[in-house]
């Protein structure tokens, strides 16, 4: 007599496994891809941070060369700057800087530039780390989506076994009505 196991213990892994394969989804897999969207979120916040970062660079160094430009225009022309320009320009400059420009002239003009190269200098930085970041959040995302690859295969190899065990009991049963068929007919 052959050793067999009894058909609802088949149908009964495999409803666990499907059960298990269905909760691994519902809870690790969607999971991770939460995760992941967020990084993608992040990634484009920080994409667009660079942008507005760099915009604002290109913005102080126009400021800077439209000064260059004024202080030497009026240098070459013996006349000071008209005041009302002069007042506009540094209060441009103190937003910018965040202080106070005190003198607009060109003996001033090397420690101003030396202020605006610094401010320039934190932007880049500020777009170095934000884009170091990006780079951080592209290897996560990588390593997220090979885990999440690796559940859903295995996700699925549970799901067939489990459905495969399921189906057993169907195949058990059409065994066993061949047998009672043969065993009737054969008498």
């Amino acid at each position: 007599m052959a050793w067999r196991i009894p058909t609802w213990t088949l149908v009964g892994i495999g409803l666990l496994l499907n059960v298990v394969s269905a909760l691994m989804t519902n809870f690790y897999i969607d999971d991770s891809t939460r995760q992941i969207n967020s990084q993608v979120q992040q990634q484009a916040s920080n994409n667009k941070l660079i942008t507005l970062i760099w915009q604002q660079v290109e913005t102080v160094e126009r400021k800077k060369e439209h000064v260059l430009e004024l202080l030497a225009n009026s240098e070459y022309m013996s006349k000071p700057l008209i005041p009302e320009i002069k007042s506009q320009i540094m209060k441009d400059l103190k937003y910018w800087l965040d202080e106070e420009v005190v003198s607009l002239s060109i003996t001033e003009l090397p420690n101003l530039m030396g202020k605006i190269n610094n401010v320039q200098f934190e932007q880049r930085e500020k777009i170095n780390q934000l884009y170091l970041d990006n780079l951080e959040l592209i290897d996560s995302y990588t390593s997220e989506m090979e885990y999440i690859s690796q559940l859903r295969s295995l996700a699925l190899f549970l799901q067939v076994i489990g459905l495969g065990l399921v189906l057993s009991r169907d195949l058990n049963r059409r065994d066993y009505d061949r047998k009672s068929h043969d065993k009737f007919t054969d008498k």
